[in-house]
């Protein structure tokens, strides 16, 4: 064993600091060094593709297990705090307590995480920090923590009220969460986006900790499954399979989700199989007509389509009783969600950000009202339309 390393752990042991049959030890160039950045040869990382930045690879697998002591040693020169400081921060509390040993001299001294970038290093050949375990309560950024938050909400003595649901009636909690993450992508706000994946999260970790319990499948399945998937379906990432662009990858994409299906005995009778019944209408209708033209169902030209969508609006206007106007205005809905796929836009985001720009442009004309000391029913239909064509040009630069 290095002398130097023994005199260190010596001092460690002396001062109660870690227990030698339950730590790990690492070298500090092992702690600092950096992740491989692979050189991109045909498709450039998603920061770089989108313009926002240069690419810095994630710390997979990250060096240290939170929940064992550690101890990382080597030559004073080698112990760069700063970097140090941001490698233990990916994953350690700001508070976590360290304790720096430097011999010759045996000295220790002791700070938080947070301070370890202004912290000298003493007139020393070699330096120790040793890293205290992380109790699972403190792992504030690891997803222990989430499940053992959830374990014990779902757990003896914990909330009556988590205790008492199914997976059905969390049915309503699941599908609001994804919409309130969805608005935030609309919003464009990262803060709220970010909060309410973590709301999503949540759900994933309620529902594998209850069929944990029921012994039906675990977290570790669910992660298991999705990560075999996407290994799977992206051989020419994770394996040897060469692609064009992505219009290949999609077909490969589908082809392999079939045999997928296939391997499990689901064999689909029909092409419109296995788009959700719990789909929005308008998406349900463009997932369905996506199937169809893949399928060879399809129109030989954009005219065409044009002229459907002409011809179910004039159905439409033409309709004389309410069940022949609701079903010609269902028949004029899916034409616009068939074009939609036509012309390469998603027919679900497109009526969505028309009804946010309805609701700015709405909430302007309002204000105005309100702003002229009146109530909006006591406004003219002039006045409200002025105020709706200034609103175009105030909101979103419309």
């Amino acid at each position: 064993m290095n002398n130097a390393f023994s005199t260190l752990l010596d001092v460690a042991i002396a001062h109660g600091l870690i227990d030698p049959a339950a730590m790990q030890v690492f070298t500090i160039d092992t702690v600092l060094q950096s992740p491989p950045l692979p050189a991109a040869q045909k498709v450039l990382p998603w920061v770089e593709e989108q313009k926002l930045g240069r690419y810095r690879p994630p710390r997979l697998p990250y060096p240290l297990a939170r929940h064992t002591p550690a101890l990382i040693w080597g030559s004073a020169a080698s112990f760069n705090v700063d970097l140090l400081a941001a490698v233990l921060g990916e994953r350690y509390p700001d508070h976590h307590p360290l304790a720096i040993i430097a011999v010759p001299g045996d000295t220790v001294h002791s700070c938080q995480l947070l301070d370890l970038p202004t912290v000298s290093l003493p007139d020393a050949q070699m330096v120790a920090l040793v890293v205290p375990a992380l109790p699972l309560a403190d792992d504030r950024r690891g997803f222990d923590r989430l499940q053992w938050v959830v374990s014990r909400l779902l757990g003896p003595d914990g909330c009556p009220w988590d205790v008492r649901q199914t997976h059905q009636s969390l049915r309503q909690h699941l599908i609001a969460e994804v919409y309130e993450a969805v608005e935030a992508l609309d919003t464009g706000n990262m803060t709220e986006l970010c909060e309410e994946l973590g709301d999503v999260l949540l759900q994933v970790f309620v529902h594998s900790e209850m069929a944990r319990q029921a012994g039906t499948f675990t977290l570790e399945d669910v992660i298991q499954t999705v990560a075999d998937k996407l290994v799977f379906r992206h051989p020419h990432v994770f394996a040897t399979t060469e692609v064009d662009g992505p219009e290949q990858v999609l077909r490969n994409w589908y082809q392999l989700k079939a045999q997928e299906q296939a391997a499990k005995g689901k064999v689909r009778d029909s092409a419109l199989d296995g788009v959700s019944a719990a789909l929005p209408a308008l998406m349900m209708a463009q997932e369905f007509a996506r199937k169809a033209i893949r399928a060879g169902f399809t129109w030989q030209d954009l005219d065409q389509v044009w002229a459907k969508v002409t011809e179910e609006l004039h159905e439409l206007r033409t309709a004389t009783d309410p069940v022949a106007q609701q079903a010609e205005l269902g028949d004029l809905l899916f034409a616009l969600a068939t074009l939609a796929h036509w012309l390469k836009l998603d027919a679900e985001i497109a009526l969505r950000d028309a009804a946010m720009r309805y609701k700015q442009r709405f909430q302007f004309v309002e204000q105005m009202a309100a702003q002229s000391g009146r109530a909006l029913q006591d406004c003219s239909l002039a006045d409200m339309l002025a105020w709706w064509a200034e609103a175009k040009t105030l909101v979103n630069g419309r």
